[in-house]
């Protein structure tokens, strides 16, 4: 389809190369929002917060089991204090015999009651030293997934870098390129590039738009082969600036 505006096939040729330009921005800008690291860095903070999350949990717990901890061994020390008192005044052999016999009962008693407690100190303990242990296992885990972050933040910032570096160049390529070209045929191509995916301008390769990848009908061909080479064309079929050139089979 013909249109009124005109450039000279420099000047298309140009805008092809700014296409090619802007292509390369764009795959830079892809790989730059996709590396492998940045994706692995997300999975490992989510891992490393969900860690943190038990770490918490488990030192709560912690302090739970050694406040209850100490309350086992209070408890214990004050059966033992009251027994060995009843067991010092049991050896003085003071007071009537019946006195001495309900000592000796409670002595019994009081030890039966040391033990009981002492088990209830031993389990308590026992549950301590599991989450003592698996609060270690899991600082040991963290810190292990913290250095495997770290050694991937420093692959991801390097690889980033050269990103970076690339799109100072290709963004100083385009401002060159980009003062050359017409002001209407530049204005008309980042139109299109903004409405189709970033590409403004496709070249004709044997007949086919690279733009749409659909091959030209032959009326389209027979259109633009008698089209003058200072003519803008546009494909019918999605709308971008077609760029004619040896290769193009017209």
């Amino acid at each position: 389809m013909a249109g009124a505006m005109k450039a000279t096939p420099q000047e298309q040729a140009r805008l092809l190369e700014l296409q090619q330009i802007d292509t390369h921005i764009l795959q830079a800008e892809h790989r730059k929002k996709n590396l492998p690291e940045l994706a692995e860095i997300t999975r490992l903070d989510n891992e490393i917060s969900e860690l943190t999350a038990q770490s918490n949990q488990l030192n709560v717990d912690g302090s739970d089991i050694k406040r209850e901890l100490a309350k086992a061994e209070e408890d214990v020390n004050q059966v033992r204090i009251r027994k060995q008192k009843d067991e010092s005044r049991l050896a003085s052999g003071t007071g009537s015999a019946k006195d001495l016999e309900n000592l000796q009962h409670e002595v019994a008693t009081l030890e039966r009651r040391i033990g009981e407690l002492e088990e209830v100190e031993l389990e308590v303990m026992v549950r301590l030293e599991e989450v003592t242990k698996a609060a270690t296992e899991l600082a040991e885990r963290t810190s292990e997934l913290a250095g495997a972050k770290s050694a991937l933040e420093s692959s991801a910032n390097e690889k980033l870098g050269v990103i970076k570096a690339e799109l100072e160049k290709f963004a100083g390529d385009r401002k060159d390129l980009s003062s050359t070209i017409d002001g209407e045929l530049l204005k008309l191509y980042e139109k299109i590039r903004s409405d189709r995916d970033g590409i403004g301008a496709a070249e004709i390769v044997r007949r086919r738009c690279t733009g749409c990848q659909l091959d030209l009908t032959a009326a389209d061909v027979a259109k633009y082969a008698a089209m003058p080479t200072d003519e803008v064309i546009r494909c019918e079929e999605c709308r971008r600036i077609l760029i004619r050139t040896a290769d193009s089979g017209l």
